[in-house]
């Protein structure tokens, strides 16, 4: 009997497994905004917080990924590819997340929305959905990425350090054109 009782529950869990499954897995926190199998490296003058001589002068918003030049810079997350203002950063693509998320389950901040700039080829417009790991863009010749997130605080997005969201990055030794 507990041979048939076996049987019964192997092929009943089959039936279950193939009846829920779904093509894409539930993936837990953000995934990586470039093509990269290490440790992304921040260049040395382009961490947050960094003094940016200008014109106009500024507090660095977001850190300066160093990239293969024509490699994907990938959605961190489910969203929208929002409208934005270039500011300074040339080619830019603005990512709203559906839902505010970090790297890891206890980070001090959560990301609401992403800024990617100094791109090269975009590959997505405004208006067009996204999903973690989708390639929005092509990086640029210079072989860097800007990377700036943003959390939704008293109903105004504000710049914060990506690391504060559990982004683990480092700093390169050397500069990038």
């Amino acid at each position: 009997m507990s041979r048939w009782l076996l049987l019964a529950f192997g092929v009943g869990g089959l039936i279950y497994l193939l009846a829920g499954s779904s093509p894409r897995p539930r993936r837990r926190g953000l995934g990586s905004p470039i093509e990269s199998t290490t440790t992304p490296r921040v260049t040395p003058n382009g961490h947050f917080g960094a003094h940016r001589r200008g014109p106009p002068i500024h507090q660095h918003q977001g850190v300066d990924l160093q990239a293969r030049p024509g490699s994907h810079v990938l959605a961190i997350g489910d969203g929208t590819i929002v409208s934005t203002r270039p500011g300074l950063g040339g080619v830019v693509r603005k990512l709203l997340l559906d839902k505010p998320s970090s790297w890891i389950a206890n980070a001090s901040a959560k990301v609401h929305a992403v800024v990617y700039a100094d791109l090269g080829a975009p590959l997505v417009e405004p208006g067009e959905r996204v999903e973690r790991g989708d390639p929005i863009a092509l990086v640029w010749d210079r072989g860097f990425v800007h990377f700036a997130v943003k959390e939704q605080r008293d109903g105004r997005e504000t710049f914060f350090d990506p690391a504060d969201a559990g982004f683990a990055y480092r700093l390169a030794r050397r500069e990038v054109a």
